[in-house]
C-alpha cells in the first residue's frame, strides 16, 4: 500500500516558523520531511538533525527556520486544520435548500477521511501537547474556532426551527466538538477504547443528527 502524498504545506495559514516567505523551498522540505517521518518515528524520537538532514540542510540552517522540533509540530498542526475545517464546512455553512442529515452526513464522512490522513500528525501533537504549553494552546485555539463556527451554525437552525430547542448553542457546539475531537483521536492513538473506525461514520452522524435536529440517522439502501 502506498502512503497518502505530503499535504500542500505551503498553503492557508502564515508560518509559525522565524520567517514567513511564501514558497520558501527549505522550510518547505523541513514540513514535508517531517510529515513523512512522523509516519513511522514519535517526534520525541526525533532529532534536529534528523530532520534537518531529512530536508537536506544543516543543523543550522534548521535553526533559522525553526526554534524547535514542537515548533515544527505546531506548523505542521496549522497546514493538518486547514483541511479539517474545509472538511467541516457543511457543518458550518450548510447551502439553502440542502438537507441536515445530508450536510451533516457528508460532512462527517470527510473529517474521518481527513483525519485519518494526518492522523499520524494529529497523534503526535496529543501525545505532546500536555508537555507542550504552546501547543496546547494552539489546539485549544484551534478547538475554539471550530466551536465558534459550529454554534452559529445550530443557532441559525434553531432560529429557523430546523433545528429543536436546546441548550446555549456554543455550550452545546462545545460537547459536540470535543466530543468528537476526544473519539477522533483516540482513533489516531490506536487506543483499545476508541470506537472502531467501522463504526465512527454511524456513531458519530447519529449523535450530531438526534442532539442537534432531534433526527434519527437512517442507512442508505
Amino acid at each position: 500500500m502506498t502512503s497518502a502524498p505530503s499535504p500542500d504545506l505551503n498553503a492557508a495559514e502564515p508560518r509559525v516558523g522565524r520567517r514567513n516567505i511564501k514558497g520558501d523551498r527549505r522550510e518547505q522540505a523541513i514540513l514535508e520531511g517531517a510529515y513523512d517521518m512522523l509516519r513511522t518515528v514519535p517526534l520525541r524520537n526525533m532529532s534536529i538533525d534528523d530532520l534537518a538532514k531529512r530536508a537536506g540542510l544543516s543543523r543550522s540552517s534548521f535553526y533559522f527556520y525553526f526554534e524547535s522540533k514542537w515548533q515544527v509540530l505546531s506548523a505542521l498542526l496549522s497546514k493538518v486544520t486547514a483541511d479539517v475545517f474545509q472538511a467541516s464546512q457543511l457543518i458550518f455553512d450548510r447551502p439553502a435548500g440542502m438537507p441536515p442529515d445530508a450536510a451533516i452526513e457528508h460532512a462527517v464522512v470527510e473529517i474521518i477521511q481527513v483525519w485519518e490522513r494526518h492522523g499520524h500528525v494529529l497523534r503526535e501533537v496529543a501525545d505532546a501537547a500536555a508537555a507542550e504549553p504552546d501547543l496546547q494552546a494552539q489546539w485549544d485555539s484551534i478547538l475554539g474556532r471550530f466551536i465558534d463556527a459550529s454554534a452559529a451554525s445550530i443557532e441559525r437552525d434553531q432560529k429557523a426551527g430546523v433545528a429543536i430547542p436546546g441548550p446555549p448553542a456554543r455550550s452545546l457546539a462545545a460537547a459536540l466538538m470535543w466530543m468528537g475531537e476526544r473519539n477522533l483521536s483516540l482513533m489516531s492513538l490506536r487506543s483499545d477504547n476508541a470506537i472502531p473506525s467501522t463504526e465512527m461514520f454511524e456513531t458519530m452522524t447519529t449523535i450530531w443528527l438526534r442532539t442537534v435536529y432531534g433526527l434519527e440517522w437512517r442507512r442508505s439502501s
